[in-house]
Order: structure tokens, then sequence, then C-alpha cells
């Protein structure tokens, strides 16, 4: 990449699923201080044009099912210096076969950064912007990693401590299976990945089996559901004594699910994660055999806040209530390109620079942290507001319910109707779900429709495609 002439900081998109070429290019890119972009292998050639333009890329490496969709954009792009397919063998070997191995000679820099875009549920990506430094003080917060503070620290702990083996079931187009794999890389240990193109539960247990995984990463019920269907249908078909750890992030994880989940696997340790692309690491809830966080509550972080809905203040660290969710440094640097919104989203509070991504959470008189949903996904009915994430979790809940979306649809008396996406089993009975919504959410909260599906649609991270939730909706 330097010898194509890319230098310090300018932008190499990918564009795969799971290979291993993607963590190859990623830590290239490490070395080399260029920045690397995630691209969504589920966009369309237009939305590829769009983030490369955006970020002004000078190189993009994908895989060769992709070649149509990148075809028509590299005409459209003269600034790309290298565009390289990464599984037709020549062209890519051919790269990582050239030059010697020895040191660059160059000096890198807590500077240096990567771009995660992100879609979001309306609007065009944006990139949000991570300095290395931040980004791995923020790795270093994870309760699976041993803190360190200089290299030499770092360097005592991968040699005394055994080497992790970490099993990314999410995409590495999202920021969640990159870190985990860069960060389990890092101490010395090992990334397994699935090379399904569709989440397939026993490919995991084959692939945990097989690499002696330490510990899974998942996105929520969507992941964590099929998975115990599988151990369930096979028992003892699979060698699971060196897991430890199955974590999620950026999706509900629930409380019949991780029980399940315990039951079949006692000696695991079950971690949510709280965090956003902006900012990590929020909060976390253990699951084991002896303990568990209420469902539905968090332990915040060190660095978590809650900031007064009008921003006007950081709220008390033992004030009990709602605010908008918040950490402190370190966290993103902000979105590429958009001051506007990167002053949004990243606010001087009382003198201090504080990350507000949007969420609005509820601190208990206990010191948990209550999830409530995020602004961007409120839902204005009748001149009440409804979080749609907080109707889907009660909805999951429900007995005969496997998964859930809720979407708002313009309506001539309430201005927008709650309307619920969901997928059912063979034991579902809508009245018995209405009863049991009634016990858990205002009536206005009620979805005015529940519409059945084979499945809600989501994205290949498992987080909801809240865009084709309504237009499923509009066809219905």
């Amino acid at each position: 990449m330097i010898a194509a002439g890319l230098n310090a900081g300018d932008r190499v998109a990918i564009l795969a699923r799971n290979a291993t070429e993607y963590l190859e290019i990623v830590a290239a890119t490490y070395k080399a201080r260029l920045a690397w972009v995630n691209l969504n292998y589920r966009y369309t050639s237009a939305e590829i044009e769009y983030v490369l333009k955006d970020c002004d890329a000078r190189a993009i490496f994908y895989q060769k099912e992709f070649a149509t969709t990148v075809a028509p954009v590299v005409s459209a792009l003269p600034r790309l210096a290298m565009v390289v397919p990464i599984d037709e063998g020549r062209d890519y070997d051919a790269l990582t076969g050239e030059g010697h191995s020895g040191p660059l000679g160059i000096e890198r820099s807590p500077e240096d950064s990567y771009f995660l875009y992100t879609g979001g549920t309306t609007g065009m990506p944006k990139g949000v912007v991570w300095r290395m430094g931040d980004a791995r003080a923020v790795q270093l917060e994870s309760p699976t990693l041993k803190p360190v503070a200089t290299l030499e620290e770092h360097l005592a702990a991968v040699s005394n401590a055994p080497a992790g083996r970490v099993l990314p079931a999410c995409p590495l187009m999202h920021g969640a299976g990159t870190n985990s794999s860069i960060g389990e890389l890092l101490n010395g240990g090992t990334a397994i990945l699935l090379t399904g193109k569709g989440f397939d539960a026993e490919e995991l247990w084959d692939a945990a089996e097989r690499g002696k995984a330490t510990r899974i990463l998942i996105v929520g019920d969507v992941f964590a559901r099929p998975m115990v269907e599988a151990l369930r249908a096979h028992p003892g078909r699979w060698n699971l004594s060196c897991l430890k750890v199955i974590s999620s992030a950026g999706l509900m994880w629930s409380k019949e699910v991780k029980a399940a989940l315990i039951e079949l696997l006692p000696e695991v340790t079950l971690i949510d994660i709280l965090g956003a692309s902006e900012a990590s690491n929020l909060g976390f809830a253990f699951t084991t055999a002896t303990r568990s966080t209420p469902t539905g509550l968090f332990e915040p972080s060190a660095a978590t806040v809650l900031v007064a809905p009008d921003y006007s203040r950081i709220l008390d660290k033992d004030e009990a209530g709602p605010g908008l969710l918040g950490r402190r440094l370190p966290f993103a640097l902000g979105y590429f390109g958009d001051p506007a919104k990167t002053a949004a989203t990243f606010r001087d509070i009382g003198g201090e620079l504080i990350a507000v991504p949007g969420d609005l959470a509820e601190r208990t008189p206990e010191g948990w942290l209550r999830l409530i949903g995020r602004d961007s996904m409120v839902i204005n009915t009748g001149g009440e507001k409804v979080f749609a994430e907080e109707v889907e979790e009660a909805l999951k809940r429900a007995p005969g319910v496997i998964d859930a979306l809720v979407v708002g649809v313009p309506d001539e008396k309430w201005g927008k109707a709650v309307v619920a996406l969901v997928q059912t089993g063979t034991n579902f009975d809508e009245a018995a779900v209405r009863e049991r919504l009634l016990n858990e959410l205002a009536p206005y909260k009620l979805p005015k429709r529940i519409l059945r599906f084979d499945a809600v649609p989501r994205h290949a991270s498992g987080k909801g495609d809240y865009r084709r939730a309504a237009a499923m909706v509009a066809e219905a």
C-alpha cells in the first residue's frame, strides 16, 4: 500500500465477509499508519460510492462475489490508487508476497485513526472517526482483558497469561467483530472465523469445538436463540470445555435465552455489553450459574454518566431518574466531514466534553442503568412518545413471540401509529400477548397492529432493518 503511493492517514476500504484477509488488511493499515474503513456488504453500488467519496478512499479491497457491485463505483472514483480482489489468488497473493519483512521505518502515533461507518435508522451512513490511542484505551476497559499501562506490562501479560481464542459470530464489517478479534490478537491470541454467508448455529458450535474457542461474540437473541436450539437438538455433540465467555453487544439478550444457555453451559459467563459506535463500554450485565444482573439493567462503567435531557448538566453519580446516556473520555473523535452532527453528539457539559450518542436511560436507586431507547427511534403517537426498543423488548418476553420489531406508520388519528412485526412460534396467541403487554406497558405504547411474518428484517449484524420493516408494513 505504501509502494502504491498511499500516505499516513489515507483511507483503505474493505468490502468482505468474515475472511482472514479482512484482519490481515486491518493489521496492515495499522502498521502503515493508514485508516481502514468498513463497508457493509449489503450496500448497493450507490451506497458504496457514497461512502468511498465521503471518506476520500484511496484503496478498496473486496471479495469477488461483490465484483459487480464494485465495478461501476471504480470508474467514478479516479482517486482510487488500488482496487484489489482479495480471493482471486493472483492479485492479492502477489501483493502480500512483495517487499521485505523488515521494519517500515515509520513512527506510529496515538493520533492514527480508523473509520467506522454506521448506517443508523435514517439518512446516509456516517463515518465515526476513532483515534487509535482512544480505541485501545477503551478496548482495555473490557472485563475480559487485564488492564495494562505500559508496553512492558502488556508484554508481561501476554507472556504470562494463557492465550484466548475468540470467535466473532457477528460480521467483521461492524466494529464489535473487528475490535474483539484485534483485541484478542494483540494479546497473543487467536481469532476463529465463520465462513458461511448466513448465521448457522451448528457451524458456530462446530467451529468453537474445533478451534477450542474461549470466547464467543454474538448480537443478542437473534444469534443466541438458534444457539440454544442447536444445543438442545444435539445433546453431547460438542466438546465446549474451553469456552469461558459468551458476550453480546448491540442488541437485547433476553433473560429466558440467557437462562437456557446457562443451563446448557453452566461453566460459561454471559456478558451483555451496552455501547455505541461513538462511545463504547457504557455498561455491562453479567450472568453466571450463581449470579445475574437484574433483567434489562446494566452496571455502568467508571466513565459512564447520565446527562440531563436538556444537556444542562451531568447528573450526580447517585442521582436516580432518567437522563441521556453518555460517557467521559476516551471516545470517538467525531463524524468525518460533519461538524454539526459532531457538535450535537460530543458536547461541552459543565466544562467537560461528554459523548452523548442519543440513548435515554434511567438510573435506579440501587445504581443500575435501565436502557429506555434511542431518541431517533421515538414514535410520536397521539401526543405521547413511545420508544420502539421498549415495546420490542416487552414483545420478545411474551409467550409465543420469537422476534419483534416496532415501527411508527402514518395515521390520520394518531399522527403515527405503533405497529409491530413479529416472528411467532406455535403457541402464539395475540390476545394473551396483549394481556401480557398491558402488565408491562402503558396502554398508549401497545401496538395498534401486530403483523406476523416468517422472520423480521435484520441486518447481518443482527440489528433491526427498520427501513425494510416500514416497507413490509406498508406492503401489508
